[in-house]
């Protein structure tokens, strides 16, 4: 397993690999993970490497160099399959763009890449090349991935659900909406920028017009961050009805009370905090550019674009009733449904014979 950087309390790559990996021990595998920082927090029953030689040079000549080493050590180790989830070109690798097409995360972010972005750019246009397949998690990525190498072999992967104890919210069994029992939506994104921190408090400031009592619960990297991409002070903010969180675990443990996820991101590879909430009988109302959106039932996620601010709010509200409509029995079927698609067991099996079918 290659990577940059491993993060022991990072966002949700580290997650997922915590999940899978130690699954593939247990299956007999003997697992090297091989990025800066490796050795901390490592995955149970991985062995870890942590790559050193770009440590003292800026981006994104560290990201070449560490590049490079990371290959070095999967030959030195003799690896059998090579497995990457980041930009590190490896003749023959299975890569799983995690963070999807790079050239198309600029385009919706609307800017000019920076030079290092490009360099970047550039790394991952080589990881694509000398891969030996594609693993994308989403339709989305799938297509774009399509477009820029049309011949190379795509397997459709979507990532699996990580928190299997969830509680199911049944909407039905929801009391009436009111001054003492508001509305409650949830907002979850690391980057605040990128995930729409700012949009999903316009989206819930819309209802507020409607005489719809509620309040927003908001996680991101940091509470500063959320400040500086909101545009307000978290004093401000909480005299809305808006608190905002760090990067606590909160989320989870706040998804058994909720009523609505608001999700404006401007690109998602997939997005976990979408499938999180539908499994756990939270609608979600995202973007187009949340690459598990289609992958979800009607009545658990609906999108509009992150700009309409009153039409998503609405849409929010249309799909909250509309939950309320079903019965606690159909509901919970449906969430079922939901969790068995995404099951953790059946994405391992998949990904291991996607390792053994293309051999580096």
């Amino acid at each position: 397993m290659l990577l940059d950087q491993w993060h022991a309390d990072g966002g949700g790559l580290e997650q997922y690999l915590h999940f899978v990996l130690p699954e593939l021990v247990i299956r007999g595998h003997g697992v090297l993970l091989a990025a800066r920082g490796a050795t901390r927090g490592t995955p149970k029953g991985v062995t870890a490497v942590d790559l050193r030689r770009g440590k003292l040079l800026p981006r994104p000549w560290s990201d070449w160099q560490e590049a490079r080493e990371a290959v070095r050590v999967a030959d030195s180790w003799n690896a059998d399959r090579v497995w990457g989830l980041r930009a590190i070109p490896c003749k023959g690798s299975v890569w799983q763009p995690m963070g999807g097409s790079s050239p198309d995360v600029q385009k919706a972010r609307g800017r000019e890449p920076s030079r290092r972005t490009r360099a970047l750019m550039r790394l991952e246009e080589e990881t694509l090349q000398t891969a030996g397949c594609v693993i994308p998690m989403s339709p989305m990525v799938e297509r774009e991935i399509g477009k820029r190498a049309p011949a190379k072999p795509q397997v459709l992967l979507p990532l699996p659900l990580l928190e299997r104890s969830l509680e199911i919210q049944v909407p039905c069994q929801r009391g009436e909406i009111s001054a003492s029992s508001p509305l409650r939506i949830l907002h979850c994104g690391r980057d605040p920028l990128r995930h729409g921190a700012k949009q999903a408090v316009e989206w819930f400031r819309c209802l507020k017009p409607r005489g719809i009592p509620a309040r927003l619960d908001l996680w991101a990297k940091t509470v500063a961050h959320a400040e500086r991409a909101i545009g307000a002070s978290t004093d401000s903010l909480a005299e809305e009805g808006v608190t905002l969180h760090p990067w606590d675990g909160g989320f989870r443990k706040a998804l058994p009370q909720a009523d609505l996820l608001f999700h404006p991101t401007l690109y998602d590879s997939f997005s976990l905090v979408c499938l999180e909430a539908a499994a756990a009988g939270v609608p979600v109302v995202t973007t187009k550019a949340a690459g598990v959106a289609p992958l979800l039932p009607s009545s658990l996620c609906a999108t509009e674009p992150r700009e309409l601010a009153d039409v998503a709010a609405a849409r929010g509200m249309e799909l909250f009733f509309a939950a309320c409509a079903f019965s606690e029995d159909a509901w919970i079927a449906q969430c079922k449904e939901v969790r068995a698609g995404f099951e953790l067991q059946k994405h391992v099996a998949e990904i291991e014979s996607v390792l053994e079918n293309f051999p580096r």
